[in-house]
């Protein structure tokens, strides 16, 4: 039933309202200050190194390791984007491209410096932790991404910069208008799905289970609302890796559009990925923030508090993303079935 999933929606947007306008208006607004200046300069460079087609020309034995920068360096969804590309010029199969997605997909190095480090956590020396934790358990994907073979695909069109950048430029402002789509859309499905109480359902407080809500739905406004929790600069800086290792419905939706994904496998890797990077970064974090990795003086009370609350949000966490899965094997079922 394709119309099942359309009619939930509209049934959650006319039942809650001013939940769903709320985030929207957090989403866009995040999009516009935070997301658009900091990704949309990296977005047409990534752009216009894809249409000088180094990966391409580049010898077989090192194109793979290329991916991986590239991914990194223009943040997401340029992976996906860049493996679809791939693709579609021939140069990659679609496994090898399914797999370059999965593992090149990573947040943006200056988005985790200037929005989630300073702007979120207000605190500069966050971004060692995080830039280490989430880029080097990112590394061990070079062991699969070296068994992927290109093909010789021989263009007749040369590079040329004055008909790539203006083309660059319309890609990075029609990518960047699909990331805040992706944004506002999954931050409105993560509100209406906290108001359903799932996320309640172990006992977690309201910030705890919003936070999880909009974490499993939009890494951004996930990892925004991690910052403020009462929790100890370890537990939030994990928290908030996990989120942006594993990108949410958002990321996975963008990530859809730019290639034909295997959605669970596509999914599962990225649970992961996003499980190391948030062990690495708790680790990290007493290393690079001694002073602030402290944990201040708390009652018996408040630290029995916490920790029931951590593992309500856990158990909440899990539940959700059964549920995450349940539906991009639903998709995966819709596109084999198309």
């Amino acid at each position: 039933m394709p119309f099942l999933f359309p009619l939930l929606i509209l049934f959650g947007l006319i039942a809650a309202p001013d939940a769903a306008f709320s985030a929207a208006s957090q989403a866009a607004l995040l999009w516009w200050t935070r997301v658009l200046p900091s990704l949309l300069p990296y977005l047409v460079a990534s752009s216009l190194l894809l249409r000088s087609g180094l990966p391409a020309r580049s010898p077989r034995r090192i194109a793979p390791f290329l991916l991986l920068p590239l991914g990194l360096l223009g943040g997401y969804p340029l992976g996906a984007k860049l493996a679809g590309k791939l693709y579609r010029d021939g140069t990659l199969t679609l496994p090898d491209a399914q797999k370059a997605a999965a593992f090149c997909n990573l947040p943006n190095p200056i988005f985790l410096i200037s929005v989630v480090a300073t702007g979120f956590f207000h605190d500069p020396k966050t971004t060692l932790p995080l830039l280490c934790g989430i880029y080097g358990t990112a590394l061990f994907g070079l062991i699969p991404l070296s068994r992927i073979r290109f093909a010789v695909v021989k263009s007749s069109a040369s590079p040329a910069l004055a008909r790539d950048l203006p083309a660059a430029i319309s890609d990075g402002v029609q990518s960047i208008l699909n990331i805040g789509g992706c944004l506002v859309f999954a931050s409105v499905l993560g509100a209406l799905f906290e108001s359903t109480g799932v996320f309640r359902l172990f006992g977690a407080s309201a910030p705890t289970a919003r936070a999880a809500a909009l974490g499993l739905f939009e890494m951004t406004s996930g990892a925004n609302a991690v910052a403020a929790l009462p929790f100890s600069l370890p537990l939030r800086l994990a928290l908030s890796a996990f989120f942006l290792q594993f990108g949410g419905i958002s990321v996975l939706l963008q990530s859809a559009s730019c290639l034909p994904l295997s959605l669970p496998r596509y999914s599962l890797i990225r649970l992961i990925a996003a499980l190391a990077a948030a062990l690495a970064v708790y680790l990290l974090t007493p290393l690079f923030c001694p002073d602030a990795a402290v944990p201040t003086l708390a009652t018996g009370a408040e630290m029995r508090r916490n920790a029931f609350d951590l593992i309500a949000v856990s158990l909440s966490s899990a539940l959700g993303l059964l549920l995450v899965f349940v539906f991009t094997f639903g998709l995966s079922k819709r596109k084999r079935g198309a």
